[in-house]
């Protein structure tokens, strides 16, 4: 059995794929990695760059794209580390993880680790905002832990703290637990839930974080954000962990709209407190990040993520069941 397999799932995305795979030098050997080309193929180049880092690596190509979670089950079939390890293929591991996560997989007591992603260089303005108004409370909620570090130590997690672009389960975990594979966003959620309902033991380390590109157009943006609420709506009814009522606010935030219909004064009077309450919480994150520049765009994105979020909430909650089950074919 090998320390761990990685596990990328990929599509269409060979240039961050590569740095990715750049990054994968934890310092032993006794190491598995599977790619997954879903719904692409390989190159040469890819899989030359793999057989470089290990030499073991699974190369697994599927004709049709498959949902996430479907995915990743499909690549545990042929995963036989004692560890797993999920990492997206626009993800890289950052400097010192490898040092501080070693030593965390001989501790029995964790059977699920991870840590926050976080900017990297490079990305355009868009990409840049957009990771800067992850990170805030006042945009991703209680789940912005996901996206910035917390506290300076390991410490017990949930669900809402831990990512699938960067996660570690033991491989004895998974006995009884798997991905949804209906989910096309929010599938690590579910399966998070899954495991701590299973009595399984997360953790968090600040520490361990990886670099995770974003998307550099907003028009990319909408269909991930709008399946992320659907399906949080979605995983609210379905899944066996506690339900957390404060990922209605988005949806109600799409709602108080109507209020311009109304009275129009006082939807401009709420409109400049929210404005100013954003704007108030764009400056220090980008100012943090050396980007002072992107605050209007972060303060933009607050708002943008906001809305299209709760208005995918929304649609869960009021969609006929056959469109419910469903709402699209790829993310």
């Amino acid at each position: 059995m090998f320390v761990f397999t990685a596990i990328i799932v990929t599509h269409g995305r060979e240039e961050l794929l590569s740095k990715c795979l750049d990054s994968l030098r934890p310092g032993i050997h006794d190491w598995q990695l599977i790619l997954l080309g879903n719904g692409d193929v390989l190159s040469v180049e890819l899989r030359e760059k793999a057989r470089q880092l290990t030499d073991h690596v699974v190369f697994l190509e599927v004709a049709e794209k498959l949902p996430p979670g479907k995915a990743r089950n499909f690549a545990l079939g042929e995963a036989q580390g004692e560890w797993i390890f999920f990492i997206d293929d626009d993800a890289l591991v950052l400097p010192g993880y490898w040092d501080v996560l070693l030593p965390l997989l001989q501790d029995d007591k964790i059977e699920v680790l991870g840590g926050p992603d976080a900017a990297v260089s490079g990305m355009n303005p868009v990409g840049a905002a957009l990771a800067i108004a992850l990170s805030s409370p006042f945009c991703t909620g209680t789940t912005s832990a996901r996206h910035k570090a917390h506290g300076t130590k390991l410490r017990p997690a949930d669900d809402e703290m831990l990512t699938s672009c960067n996660l570690w389960v033991r491989r004895s975990a998974l006995a009884t637990v798997s991905f949804p594979e209906d989910y096309l966003r929010g599938e690590e959620t579910f399966f998070l839930q899954k495991l701590a309902a299973d009595h399984r033991r997360l953790f968090y380390h600040p520490r361990l974080r990886v670099g995770h590109h974003r998307r550099s157009k907003l028009g990319q943006l909408l269909r991930p954000t709008f399946y992320a609420g659907f399906y949080r709506s979605r995983l609210m009814k379905e899944a066996p962990g506690r339900v957390n009522g404060a990922f209605w606010l988005p949806a109600v935030f799409v709602l108080l709209h109507l209020i311009a219909l109304l009275d129009a004064p006082l939807f401009l009077y709420l409109a400049r407190m929210y404005v100013s309450i954003v704007l108030f919480a764009s400056v220090g994150p980008a100012i943090e990040a050396k980007r002072p520049a992107l605050i209007p765009l972060v303060a933009f994105l607050h708002y943008f993520v906001v809305f299209v979020y709760g208005v995918g909430f929304l649609f869960d909650r009021t969609a006929p069941r056959r469109r419910r089950d469903r709402p699209g074919t790829s993310v």
